[in-house]
C-alpha cells in the first residue's frame, strides 16, 4: 500500500519538478501547405511595354520556403510577336504571420519568343546582252535592294529573380507587388530583346499560414 501511495505522489510532482527546473513547456506546429498565385506582370519586350499573364503554384515549408513552378505568356501579343517562359519557382518569405511582409523570389527555365527582323538584300537585275558588230556583249551586272521583314523564333534560357512586398488580406490571402528583372539567353538574337525589367502584381492563396 506504502509503495502505491509512493508511486502516486511521484507521478503528480513530476510537471511541478520540471516546471521549477525549466519552466513549461512549448509546443509550436510548423506551417506547411499548398499555394497558388495568380498574377500579371508588365515588362519590355523588344523595347516596347508588353503584359504577360500567368501565375506559379508549390508547396510552403515552414511559413518561410516555397517550392513550386510557374509559367507566363504574352497577353498582347500577335502573329509576328510572342512570347512564353516558365520554370522552376523559389521564394524566400519574411514576415510571414505579420500583415507586410516581404519575400526573394526567383524563376529558373526557358521559353520561346517569336519577333520580326529587318532584312536587306542587293538582288541582281537580269539584262540581256547587247549585239555589236554580230558579237553578245554583256553589259556590267546592276543590283536593286530590297527591304523587307520575316518572322523569327527562337528558344531560350530564362532567369528572372524578382524582391515582393506581400500584404495580409485574409488568413489564407495576400495581395503581393514586386519588381524584378527578366534575363534571357538565346543561341541566335541579341538577348536584348527578350530581356526586360519586370512589374509583378497578384495574389497569394493558401501556404498554410
Amino acid at each position: 500500500m506504502r509503495t502505491s501511495l509512493l508511486a502516486a505522489t511521484l507521478v503528480l510532482l513530476a510537471p511541478l519538478t520540471c516546471a521549477a527546473q525549466g519552466g513549461p513547456m512549448i509546443v509550436e506546429r510548423v506551417e506547411n501547405g499548398f499555394l497558388a498565385a495568380p498574377d500579371v506582370k508588365v515588362t519590355d519586350v523588344d523595347h516596347r511595354t508588353s503584359e504577360l499573364v500567368g501565375g506559379y503554384a508549390g508547396w510552403v515549408f515552414d511559413q518561410t520556403v516555397f517550392v513550386g513552378g510557374g509559367g507566363y505568356w504574352m497577353a498582347n501579343g500577335s502573329n509576328d510577336r510572342e512570347l512564353g517562359y516558365g520554370g522552376l519557382v523559389l521564394q524566400w518569405f519574411g514576415r510571414s504571420n505579420n500583415r507586410f511582409g516581404w519575400g526573394l523570389k526567383g524563376l529558373i527555365g526557358g521559353g520561346t519568343g517569336t519577333l520580326t527582323d529587318t532584312i536587306t538584300e542587293q538582288v541582281p537585275i537580269a539584262t540581256p546582252p547587247l549585239i555589236v558588230n554580230g558579237r553578245a556583249v554583256f553589259p556590267p551586272t546592276t543590283f536593286r535592294t530590297i527591304t523587307a521583314q520575316i518572322r523569327t523564333h527562337d528558344d531560350f534560357f530564362v532567369a528572372e529573380p524578382e524582391a515582393d512586398v506581400r500584404i495580409k488580406l485574409a488568413k489564407h490571402a495576400r495581395l503581393t507587388a514586386g519588381v524584378g528583372y527578366r534575363f534571357a539567353g538565346a543561341e541566335h538574337r541579341d538577348t536584348n530583346r527578350l530581356s526586360g525589367a519586370v512589374g509583378s502584381l497578384g495574389i497569394q492563396f493558401g501556404g498554410g499560414f
